[in-house]
């Protein structure tokens, strides 16, 4: 790779666009190869790194091009962990034993933690358990089965009357590539790193509103606030690019700071349908998806929630077939057996990301973490999965836009859909945001849609996103 940069910085003060992009082009291939070799899921991710320096300089020269030679350069460097179909699981009984092992140590370093007890030890055991089930990973398969970068044309035809709003920033300039009604358009909207400051003041902004029991002056100043950065973020991102995108329906890519952009608060968002997805690759694999095979629906809850967040009754009134685990019977095995398979899986647990290894992000169950790799190795992933309880839609984003996180981890494993919030949210509002969601979703409305109307009643205290797709039939024309 280093190799393939150096000759394409040669290209380039020779004046040689073409051949500094040819550099590129055959170094990323020769990287694809090498990732497609990988098991496991952040070695997948990882390789990112090495590519880094050579798609920002062919995004660089591109971005003097055709915005559709840029369309394509950007879906070559970024996110390519998504382009994969993982594998089957292999039976392996080292790394099942190892898990469990696993699973026992991190619940026992919880309890000791919340009794006040020292739990150094545990930590440790709890660390090196995790780094022997990630190396019996690396050898037990490769990931996954790569699939190609989906060409303009393909992607231009599944959004249909949506638009699709791919965002990139180069030597501090962002830009947003445009996709609408089959023409692709190049729209420059300033810099990036103030962009990236408002979208932290939103979110941080949203954090401060969350709990339930937030005095209610204190309340109305942080919403003030929030209201003043949604405000300045629609103009540096979204008002620019109204002429061109109009009412249209919207697929997001993000790019670095702005995966933590809650979109459906933004005031030229409120109300309108918005999914996010890592790249127009990953989102026209998850709109392409075949539909469920069955009409499953799985209620779980985890423990140790509060107030309204145990909105089991209203829910079990919209599905009254569905499989509930709830208390001692929302165990990880059940809970994993309930997701294989299913069109509609509602989670409300609380849960943690894991920086260092996304897939080690988990969700609290009555007998410990479910963690993100082992939903990401069933079988038949659900068709949508709503994370109801916890902020897991914010994604550690490494080199190359690999944006992982627990939901970052089942769009990588297959799951079209994922339902989950950005920042904090308060066990009240998570629960009527549920509700409301869930009610238009049973009488016929696409996920993206749903969550939109249900987000626009209270947008900065439901920071709710729909990632992934979107766009999958409803429930309401499954059955229960």
């Amino acid at each position: 790779m280093l190799r393939r940069l150096c000759r394409a910085e040669l290209a380039v003060a020779d004046s040689d666009r073409r051949r500094a992009l040819a550099e590129a082009r055959y170094g990323l291939t020769e990287l694809g190869s090498a990732r497609d070799r990988m098991g496991g899921l952040d070695l997948v991710c990882g390789t990112a790194v090495h590519g880094r320096q050579l798609g920002e300089l062919a995004v660089k020269l591109t971005l003097r091009g055709r915005p559709r030679a840029l369309f394509d350069w950007l879906e070559r460097t970024r996110a390519q962990v998504y382009r994969y179909e993982p594998l089957p699981d292999i039976d392996d009984p080292r790394i099942a034993q190892t898990a469990a092992e696993l699973r026992r140590s991190r619940r026992e370093a919880q309890l000791a933690r919340l009794s006040g007890r020292s739990a150094g030890q545990l930590e440790k055991q709890t660390a090196a358990l995790e780094r022997e089930v990630v190396r019996l990973g690396w050898y037990a398969s490769p990931w996954g089965k790569p699939k190609p970068v989906a060409p303009l044309a393909d992607v231009a035809a599944a959004l249909g009357d949506a638009a699709l709003v791919e965002f990139a920033s180069s030597d501090g300039d962002l830009v947003a590539v445009v996709v609408a009604d089959g023409a692709t358009r190049l729209v420059r909207l300033g810099a990036m790193a103030e962009a990236a400051e408002w979208a932290v003041r939103l979110y941080n902004d949203l954090n401060a509103l969350a709990p339930d029991v937030l005095p209610p002056p204190i309340a109305a100043v942080v919403r003030d606030s929030a209201v003043r950065s949604a405000a300045r973020l629609d103009e540096l991102l979204v008002r620019p690019l109204l002429p061109v995108i109009g009412d249209r329906d919207l697929v997001v890519v993000p790019t670095g700071e702005l995966y933590a952009v809650q979109w459906g608060s933004l005031p030229s968002l409120v109300g309108r349908p918005v999914v996010v997805a890592p790249s127009a690759t990953a989102w026209h694999a998850a709109a392409t998806a075949p539909p469920a095979a069955s009409s499953r629906v799985l209620l779980a809850r985890g423990p140790n929630l509060t107030g309204r967040v145990a909105e089991g009754e209203s829910l079990r009134g919209i599905y009254p077939d569905a499989v509930d685990l709830d208390g001692e019977a929302a165990t990880v095995a059940e809970v994993l057996a309930a997701l294989d398979g299913a069109a509609l899986a509602h989670v409300a647990a609380h849960g943690e990301h894991e920086s260092t290894n996304a897939l080690f992000s988990q969700l609290d169950l009555a007998d410990g973490p479910l963690f993100a790799y082992e939903v990401a190795r069933l079988p038949r992933p659900p068709r949508q999965v709503v994370l109801a309880a916890c902020e897991l839609a914010l994604s550690y984003v490494r080199p190359g836009d690999e944006a992982l996180g627990y939901a970052g981890a089942l769009l990588a494993a297959g799951v079209p859909t994922v339902i989950a919030a950005t920042s904090r949210v308060g066990d009240e509002a998570a629960a009527t945001a549920m509700v409301d969601y869930h009610g238009r979703l049973r009488a016929g409305l696409p996920p993206a849609r749903a969550l939109a109307e249900a987000v626009a009643v209270d947008p900065y205290r439901r920071p709710f996103v729909c990632l992934g797709s979107g766009w999958n039939a409803p429930i309401g024309a499954v059955g229960p």
